[in-house]
C-alpha cells in the first residue's frame, strides 16, 4: 500500500470510528493493534473493543463486543472514494452466536423511524404496517420488526444509532458535494458567455480604429 492510500484509509478509518462513538469514544488501542487489524477501546473498559480489520486494501470488517467481550456486531465497508460505504450489516441474535444480516431496505426503515429504544422503533414499524397496501413494501417492515425483536435492548440501541450517524453522515457529504460541483460550474464561462466576451472585445477594437 502506497503513502498515499494509507492516509486516505486512516482518513476513512476514522469516519467509520466515529460511526460507532455514539455514547462513549473509542479510542485507539496501539497495544492491542497489529499490523492486520486496529483496535479501539473505551476509557476504563476492558470489554468493549471495536476492531477494524483490512481484509484488502479497498475492504475492511468492522467487529464491536458488548460489555462481556461479545461480539454483537459485524458490518463490511468498501473504501473508496472519500467516505467509506458500508456494504454489510450483522448483529447478534440474543442468547445465540447467531448474527442476524440487514439489507439496504432494512436499513432505511430503521434510518427513518428508529428511536432511542427497541419499544419505540418497533411501535413506529407497527403503526405503519396496516397502512402499507404494497406487498413487497410490507414484507420488508414485517421483516424488520422480527429482527428487531431478537436483537438484545442494548444492540438495537447501537444499531439504530449507528445507522442514523452513518446516513447523517452520508447526506452531508453528498449536500456538500454537489455544492462544491455547482460551485465549479458558476466558475466556468459559458458559451453566451464567451460569445459576449468576444463581441465586446471586437467592438472595442473597432471603436479604436
Amino acid at each position: 500500500m502506497n503513502k498515499n492510500a494509507g492516509k486516505n484509509n486512516a482518513s476513512l478509518f476514522s469516519q467509520i470510528v466515529d460511526y460507532y462513538s455514539t455514547t462513549d469514544k473509542y479510542i485507539r488501542n496501539r497495544a492491542r493493534s497489529s499490523a492486520h487489524q486496529t483496535v479501539f477501546t473505551k476509557k476504563n473498559d476492558k470489554y468493549q473493543w471495536l476492531v477494524l480489520e483490512q481484509k484488502s486494501q479497498c475492504e475492511v470488517e468492522v467487529r464491536q463486543t458488548d460489555s462481556h467481550g461479545i461480539i454483537r456486531a459485524r458490518d463490511n465497508y468498501e473504501l473508496t472514494g472519500n467516505l467509506p460505504k458500508c456494504v454489510g450489516v450483522e448483529r447478534l441474535c440474543e442468547g445465540t452466536n447467531f448474527q442476524i444480516p440487514f439489507n439496504t431496505d432494512e436499513i432505511n426503515l430503521i434510518y427513518q423511524f428508529g428511536e432511542q429504544n427497541k419499544a419505540e422503533t418497533r411501535a413506529h414499524l407497527s403503526a405503519i404496517l396496516p397502512q402499507i397496501k404494497d406487498s413487497d413494501t410490507k414484507q420488508i417492515v414485517t421483516d424488520t420488526l422480527k429482527k428487531l425483536n431478537v436483537l438484545s435492548e442494548e444492540t438495537c440501541a447501537e444499531l439504530t444509532a449507528t445507522i442514523k450517524k452513518r446516513k447523517l453522515t452520508e447526506r452531508d457529504h453528498s449536500i456538500m458535494a454537489r455544492l462544491a460541483r455547482a460551485k465549479e460550474q458558476a466558475r466556468q464561462p459559458t458559451v453566451a458567455d464567451g460569445k459576449k466576451h468576444r463581441t465586446h472585445s471586437r467592438g472595442k477594437r473597432d471603436m479604436a480604429l
